[in-house]
C-alpha cells in the first residue's frame, strides 16, 4: 500500500502542469463595437474596425467584424454606409488573398444612389480592382482608361478646396486613378503590394 501511495505521489509530481492559455491577440469587445455609430465604427482608427485590422494577424477578424456589424445594423444603415461597409470588407478579404470572397464584396461597394460622376468613377475603380484580382490585365487597363475619362462633377473644385483647407493635401480627380495605376505597375503581385505601389515587399 505504501509503495502504491509513493508511486502515485511520484506520478503526480512528474505530471506536467497545463500551460496558461495565451490571450487572443484579436479579442475585442463585441458589444461595444456593435453599439458604435456607423461613422465611429468606420472612421475611428482607435476604436472601430480599423483598430482591430491594424493589429498583427487580425485582418481576418476585422473582415468578420465588418460583416457582423453590417448584419447587426441591416435596415438602419444608409445606402452610403452599407456600400462602404461592403467595400471595406472586400478590401480586407483581398488583402488576405481571399479573392473569391473579395470580388463580390468590392462590386457591392459601388453605391448606385451616389451622384452620377461619383458612382461611375467608383464603379470603374471597383471593376479595375476585381480585374486585378482576376489577373486580367486587359480588363484592368480598360477600367483604368474609363475611369480616367470620367468628367469631374460640378462640385469637385469646392470639394477639393475644402479638403485642402481641412487636411493640407491635394485631392485629384478622378479619385483612385493612382490605385489602378499602381495595380498595373505591380501586376501579378499581392493586393496590398499593388495598392501601395509596390512599396511592400
Amino acid at each position: 500500500m505504501f509503495a502504491t501511495l509513493a508511486l502515485v505521489a511520484v506520478l503526480a509530481q512528474a505530471a506536467p502542469t497545463a500551460a496558461p492559455s495565451s490571450p487572443d491577440p484579436c479579442a475585442y469587445d463585441r458589444a461595444a463595437m456593435l453599439t458604435l455609430t456607423p461613422d465611429a465604427f468606420d472612421q475611428d482608427v482607435e476604436g472601430g474596425w480599423r483598430a482591430l485590422s491594424s493589429r498583427p494577424g487580425c485582418r481576418a477578424a476585422a473582415a468578420d467584424l465588418l460583416e457582423t456589424y453590417r448584419k447587426a445594423h441591416w435596415g438602419t444603415l444608409t445606402p452610403a454606409e452599407l456600400h462602404l461597409n461592403y467595400w471595406h470588407e472586400g478590401q480586407e478579404r483581398a488583402s488576405l488573398d481571399q479573392r473569391a470572397r473579395a470580388k463580390p464584396l468590392l462590386l457591392a461597394g459601388v453605391n448606385p444612389s451616389a451622384p452620377d460622376a461619383y458612382a461611375n468613377a467608383f464603379a470603374e475603380y471597383a471593376i479595375g480592382s476585381v480585374a486585378f484580382l482576376d489577373n486580367d490585365r486587359a480588363a484592368l487597363q480598360a477600367a483604368r482608361d474609363r475611369l480616367a475619362a470620367v468628367p469631374a462633377p460640378k462640385d469637385w473644385p469646392q470639394l477639393a478646396a475644402d479638403f485642402r483647407k481641412k487636411f493640407g493635401a491635394e485631392m485629384k480627380w478622378p479619385m483612385n486613378l493612382n490605385v489602378l495605376d499602381h495595380m498595373l505597375a505591380c501586376f501579378g503581385r499581392s493586393y496590398d503590394e499593388a495598392y501601395e505601389g509596390c512599396k511592400k515587399k
